[in-house]
């Protein structure tokens, strides 16, 4: 019969044909049922002739083919905020779906041991700078008894050449002058040692003060928080997650990608993404990521296309959109089908003017016509109107 093929090789499996065979050899008794504005009438016995029939005759033709395959949208920055000290969660004041600031308070800890650690420090610091003082005072005391040593060393040198002091006086004097110069090596050196228990105990005050910061758990960036794990009086452990926080400015779509079409993108290359919330409207988005191995058990590869739009959120389910070469494509208009039995369904109309019910297989949306992948033949004549009074055998007159 003209006009209705044969189901290609991806019609053949089990479920598809045992569909098929019960779509075209039962359409009638399928379709028996439906009442609905918009749905194909029943076949009775006797059919009477449906008049008015309008059709239009099916063609392939050259056209920009497209090739959709499925991903999810996630945020393109997302974050497991854990903390990092342990303790008791005193305040958790966020939910799911806060949106906070950079720097937001998401929860505290319990500070009180890390306080205390924190004062302890701050004393040895305090206790360290006036050893110091003390060392510094020593120095100068140190410094000037050693000035004095020399000066007297240098006198008496001169007076025991001129042979006004004895041999004993001028040794004194030198003894002198050396456990000056001793005394103040010795309070420079417990300068240096003060210094270095300053520093240390300036170490881990700065330790406890930045423990005692991380007792407040903050955003790490401007977002919304999808999940809060705990509550106040909860314990928490670093590493541990408490907060999962995204960006919900920037999102992609990640899908994967047969390896056949791997030569056809590029980072940059402009795509579109289409939801399911939104099928007629498709989002611009451009390929920002493509990770360079291919899954050897499906023969994909991982593509991430930026896109930004309302609506979006992490986990929609979404197709990725990309032109995919010049081909013969054949379509119908969108007024030609209907969904029947869970399957695209379309009236062809036979050179004796018989309506024939036809199982379609379809592919991409290309305006107000859709492409058809198995199901009808070119020139075969499609009904378009009225669908409601037409069933699987009716004898119909087409509209000239």
């Amino acid at each position: 019969m003209k006009g209705v093929r044969r189901m290609n090789k991806g019609m053949r499996g089990v479920a598809g044909l045992a569909a098929g065979i019960l779509l075209l050899a039962g359409g009638s008794a399928m379709l028996a049922g439906c009442g609905d504005k918009g749905k194909p009438g029943t076949a009775g016995a006797p059919q009477p002739l449906v008049t008015g029939v309008e059709v239009v005759t099916v063609s392939s033709s050259e056209q920009e083919r497209r090739v959709e395959v499925v991903g999810t949208v996630r945020a393109r920055t997302i974050a497991e905020v854990a903390p990092q000290v342990m303790g008791r969660l005193t305040s958790f004041p966020v939910t799911a779906g806060s949106k906070v600031e950079k720097g937001a308070l998401l929860a505290t800890i319990d500070d009180a041991a890390i306080r205390a650690q924190a004062a302890a420090a701050e004393g040895a610091v305090a206790e360290a700078l006036a050893s110091g003082e003390e060392a510094e005072r020593a120095i100068a005391q140190a410094e000037a008894g050693r000035t004095l040593a020399e000066k007297t060393y240098a006198r008496f040198h001169k007076l025991h050449e001129e042979r006004v002091v004895t041999q004993q006086e001028f040794e004194e004097a030198e003894a002198k002058r050396t456990v000056a110069v001793k005394e103040y090596e010795r309070a420079v050196e417990r300068r240096a040692q003060v210094a270095g228990r300053v520093a240390q105990a300036r170490s881990q005050a700065d330790a406890a003060n930045a423990l005692l910061s991380r007792t407040k758990v903050t955003a790490p960036f401007a977002g919304v928080v999808t999940e809060k794990k705990g509550d106040a009086g909860s314990m928490a452990v670093p590493g541990v997650p408490l907060v999962m926080l995204e960006d919900a400015r920037r999102y992609r779509l990640e899908a994967a990608v047969p390896e056949t079409h791997l030569s056809r993108l590029s980072v940059g290359s402009k795509v579109q993404v289409v939801l399911d919330a939104a099928p007629d409207r498709p989002l611009p988005a451009v390929l920002s990521e493509i990770v360079p191995v291919v899954d050897p058990e499906s023969r994909t590869f991982l593509v991430k296309a930026d896109v930004s739009g309302p609506g979006l959120r992490t986990g929609m389910y979404g197709r990725l959109r990309f032109p995919a070469g010049k081909g013969t494509v054949l379509a119908v208009p969108r007024s030609a089908l209907f969904r029947s039995g869970g399957f695209d369904g379309a009236f062809v109309i036979t050179p004796d003017n018989v309506a024939r019910l036809v199982m379609v297989k379809t592919g991409q949306p290309m305006g107000d016509r859709i492409e058809v992948l198995a199901g009808i033949d070119p020139g075969s004549r499609v009904a378009v109107s009225p669908l409601d009074r037409l069933a699987d055998g009716v004898k119909v007159e087409v509209r000239r």
